[in-house]
């Protein structure tokens, strides 16, 4: 083989060894959301060729395509606008009421072993008590309306975020607070500069807990004492074996709780880069 055939052989081969590197590189950078992307797109279409060859009843699963068009037909036609806004009224206020209260309580229960074990059974007993049973209980007491629900949706999220808030309070390094104070920093200081930000990562993490529990306790509190929101629609849909309207909810239920966990995701990374 002559001198300028080798070289051509060898620039081959470097440039082929240069694409694999580089299609490697993409892999390991890309391989999460292409693996959830194949893995998606297998499922649905399982499932069409399921409802489509008969394998399964359409009026017990409609297919993918069908909730597709539903979907898109009721953004279309403005039917799912008051649903939508019925129902994340109620979540917003019941997750930020239940934020505004519980990493207080959380922190207070962090930093004091007297408030921690003087509130615990209480905090523990709450969580035990399956949620659902004290909405009659919140309509007695408050009425068939919004009040009942924010309530119920208060409750559920409450006991997440004021758990993870103490546990991140209470695995705070000790010598930081020590050091903290020899140099005459106030309780006040150490809170603001060394306990919040220490425990920013386990408040976060406890609010896209609670952000499940918000969306459940929205569609359970829709089931009964409400005349619209998503619960209310999945439960009509239900009662006229309307399928197709059932996924619609789901979807909406699936893809909110997807993208409030992202943002949270994405304002963690923001405020607590450290912790990525």
């Amino acid at each position: 083989m002559s001198r300028a055939s080798q070289i051509a052989v060898s620039a081959k081969r470097q440039t082929d060894q240069s694409r694999w590197a580089a299609l490697g590189a993409f892999w390991q950078r890309r391989r999460t959301p292409i693996t959830r992307a194949v893995a998606t797109i297998a499922f649905l279409g399982i499932w069409e060729l399921a409802v489509e060859a008969g394998w399964v009843d359409p009026l017990f699963l409609s297919s993918p395509s069908a909730v597709a068009v539903r979907l898109a037909q009721v953004f279309r036609d403005g039917s799912i606008w008051p649903n939508l806004a019925a129902s994340g009224n109620v979540a917003f206020w019941g997750f930020f009421l239940s934020c505004l209260a519980g990493i207080p309580v959380g922190v207070l229960m962090g930093r004091s072993v007297l408030v921690r074990d003087t509130l615990e059974p209480f905090i523990m007993a709450q969580a035990s008590v399956p949620t659902v049973a004290l909405l009659p209980l919140f309509i007695i007491w408050l009425g068939i309306g919004l009040s009942a629900k924010i309530a119920l949706v208060f409750v559920g999220a409450f006991f997440g975020i004021v758990v993870s808030t103490e546990a991140g309070v209470s695995n705070i390094d000790k010598r930081l607070i020590e050091t903290a104070r020899s140099f005459t920093a106030t309780e006040w200081e150490i809170l603001w500069k060394i306990v919040l930000p220490a425990a920013l990562p386990y408040i976060i993490a406890g609010m896209r807990l609670a952000i499940a529990r918000v969306l459940i306790m929205v569609v359970v509190a829709e089931l009964y004492a409400s005349t619209a929101g998503i619960g209310y629609l999945i439960f009509q849909a239900g009662a006229s074996y309307d399928t197709s309207m059932i996924f619609v909810g789901v979807v909406i239920l699936a893809a909110a709780g997807v993208t409030l966990n992202a943002l949270l995701r994405a304002v963690e990374r923001r405020v607590a880069p450290w912790s990525s």
